[in-house]
């Protein structure tokens, strides 16, 4: 009997031993692989640390200093630029020239670009081993307008379709209408939307736009157009619609206006079918174009 009751203990007893070495080798496995895993990343960023010590002080990655206090790198490549000044793009990255391509701030550098407010986008890359490329993208011009410059004087710049005033950076030629009422805005959203109904004048216009020198827009629901009419610089008051169809009646009827009323140069075009003349210095109003007035009268 006390036989058997050994036996039946060793037979528990051997499972256990079983269970412990299991244990035991599985917790060397783990030490062990722990062990190589810290081994092999200490020697990565060992080496990831002689990398950089070698990309930040061998010579080859060095951008070329500026020949001349003031001159660009021969290291700087810049693509996209047309109205914004190549000088001051270029003096952005002066802080790189001499140093190690490595330690370019690539985001920072790209931020100061866009703080030129010719740029409307712009990205940054290294060329390895020691060159900086640059890409602009320029804002687009839209109008001539009017903005406040030094002791209550006002000075020429230009706006994008976003409302974006761009002061002149070197010498260009813009074909432009001139946009008023909008240069002095210190709103941009306002100035942005008044913007966009210019451009939507001018969508509208379609081949009449060709005339138009100067858009008054400083009444949004009262668009006033200076345009060349026959040799005769007029003023058309078009409201906020339907300018095609407004400016095309004029075009229509000026012949006859011309001959009944010569020295006329205002005009008011949003009575529909009708045209008013209006004079210089306030007065009434003249109807000067109507359904019941033919074009050819």
């Amino acid at each position: 009997m006390a036989r058997k009751q050994n036996s039946n203990a060793g037979d528990r007893t051997a499972p256990k031993e079983s269970v412990r070495k299991a244990r035991f080798r599985l917790v060397w496995r783990w030490l062990v692989g722990a062990t190589l895993f810290s081994v092999a990343l200490v020697g990565l960023l060992a080496g990831w640390q002689e990398l950089r010590r070698f990309l930040m002080r061998d010579g080859q990655f060095l951008v070329a200093p500026a020949p001349e206090v003031d001159e660009e790198s021969p290291a700087l490549e810049i693509a996209g630029l047309k109205n914004a000044a190549r000088a001051q793009v270029a003096a952005v990255f002066r802080p790189d020239y001499g140093r190690s391509l490595y330690l370019l701030p690539i985001q920072d550098r790209r931020l100061q670009l866009l703080g030129n407010p010719w740029i409307a986008e712009a990205s940054v890359m290294r060329v390895w081993p020691n060159r900086i490329r640059v890409a602009v993208t320029e804002r687009v011009p839209v109008a001539w307008v009017q903005i406040p410059g030094p002791e209550q004087s006002t000075v020429s710049a230009l706006v994008d379709r976003d409302g974006n005033l761009l002061t002149l950076q070197q010498p260009g030629e813009f074909h432009l209408p001139v946009l008023t009422g909008v240069g002095t805005l210190a709103d941009a959203g306002e100035r942005k939307q008044r913007v966009h109904r210019f451009l939507k004048l001018l969508e509208d216009a379609g081949p009449l736009a060709a005339k138009i020198s100067e858009v008054d827009a400083t009444d949004p629901g009262n668009f006033k157009v200076m345009q060349d009419e026959n040799g005769r610089a007029v003023l058309l008051h078009v409201g906020d619609r339907q300018f095609r169809r407004r400016l095309e009646k004029f075009r229509q009827h000026f012949p006859a206006i011309q001959k009944r009323e010569p020295g006329a140069t205002m005009f008011d075009l949003r009575m529909e079918g009708n045209i008013l003349s209006l004079p210089p210095e306030g007065g009434k109003a003249e109807r000067v174009a109507s359904p019941e007035v033919p074009s050819g009268v």
